[in-house]
């Protein structure tokens, strides 16, 4: 696996990571949520995660161009 290919898993790990935790926190089971999603939700959730991924694919090049810079 190649550098870069380990750093844009890394955040879906973390994110997969915290949202079990917050689950199991919280006495939810994955499972339900699934199940009980209107498509709506749904798709509003993928958008989020879309927006979100983007969010920090520009922070991290920001973050690069910076150190480059010194």
């Amino acid at each position: 696996m190649s550098e870069s290919s380990k750093k844009a898993t890394m955040p879906d790990k973390l994110v997969e990571v915290m949202v079990d935790s917050v689950f199991r926190k919280n006495g939810i089971k994955p499972e339900e949520v699934k199940n009980n999603l209107s498509e709506k939700q749904r798709e509003m959730l993928k958008e989020m995660v879309t927006d979100l991924k983007q969010q920090v694919e520009e922070f991290q090049q920001k973050r690069n161009e910076s150190k480059t810079e010194e």
